[in-house]
């Protein structure tokens, strides 16, 4: 069966925060959510001192984190417009019922883009080169990307573009939309659906054993385990923003369904050379 397409990881796959980036986008996000809030109020004739303070804000966040954390476990993941509701009910800010949709779906888009507007991540210098070989061996190939993440599709878009290499994916499939984290099936199927491919037609490429290589081998995909960046995982754990199991070699005892491929790898580039053993397989 000929490869056709190829699926990445996003975070400490092709992009990675600083521990000062990720500092600034937890300030921007308050500052701007705080702003948010208060204009909701503002209309409603409600003065921002006399409802709740930055620090309520703050607290609030925090505790969406703690409330967000209990849908994970189950591998769910809620919608920008479903944290924006969350905030604004544990901030007690009434909407009247016809104004909530839009609302909900605007604290939503404050949540996801603030910090990318002006400030984007650090770009694997692999990246580019990479994608830009994988689309030279195989002009009509197919690339998604797929990702845990809490922010929106179009936040990611801008940024990977950006960064220039967003034109080489042609969809993008982020768990907060889907629903579903890593390594649910139900993220895996969903690209697979969107690539129109079948399973063993595709590779995914990722830097987390339990999310990126069980996931993708459970929906029946190849799967390559990619640890160039594992250098940048110490620094993150530390700011609670890795799982503690990050870092994790492919088991010597794992065992690949038959038919599929999955290799650990340090270069990205070396994704090709297992896309190519994917065609001589088939």
């Amino acid at each position: 069966m000929p490869f056709k397409a190829l699926t990445l990881d996003l975070w400490l796959t092709l992009i990675w925060d600083s521990k000062e980036l990720e500092d600034y986008r937890k300030l921007r996000r308050l500052v701007n959510f705080y702003r948010f809030v208060n204009k909701v109020n503002s209309k409603r004739g409600i003065n921002a001192d006399s409802a709740f303070t930055f620090n309520d804000v703050r607290l609030a966040i925090e505790e969406l984190g703690k409330k967000s954390e209990k849908y994970y476990d189950r591998g769910i993941d809620p919608h920008p417009r479903e944290r924006g509701r969350m905030l604004f009910e544990m901030l007690k800010i009434k909407v009247e019922k016809a104004d909530k949709p839009k609302v909900y779906e605007s604290a939503g888009k404050v949540l996801s883009n603030s910090g990318y507007m002006r400030k984007y991540p650090h770009v694997n210098p692999e990246a580019k080169p990479t994608l830009k070989a994988f689309r030279k061996t195989y002009p009509n190939l197919k690339i998604a990307l797929i990702s845990n993440a809490a922010r929106s599709t179009a936040t990611y878009k801008r940024t990977l573009s950006a960064l220039g290499i967003g034109r080489y994916f042609d969809h993008f499939v982020i768990s907060c939309e889907v629903g579903y984290l890593k390594p649910r099936k139900e993220i895996f199927q969903h690209a697979l659906e969107l690539l129109e491919v079948k399973p063993q037609e595709a590779l995914h490429v990722g830097d987390l054993f339990r999310a990126d290589v069980v996931g993708a081998v459970s929906c029946g995909m190849n799967a390559c385990l990619y640890s160039g960046l594992w250098t940048k995982y110490t620094q993150l754990q530390r700011m609670g923003s890795m799982p503690s199991w990050a870092g994790e070699h492919v088991p010597s005892d794992f065992k690949t369904p038959k038919g599929l491929i999955v290799k650990e790898i340090e270069r990205l580039q070396d994704s090709l050379a297992v896309a190519k053993m994917v065609d001589r397989r088939s």
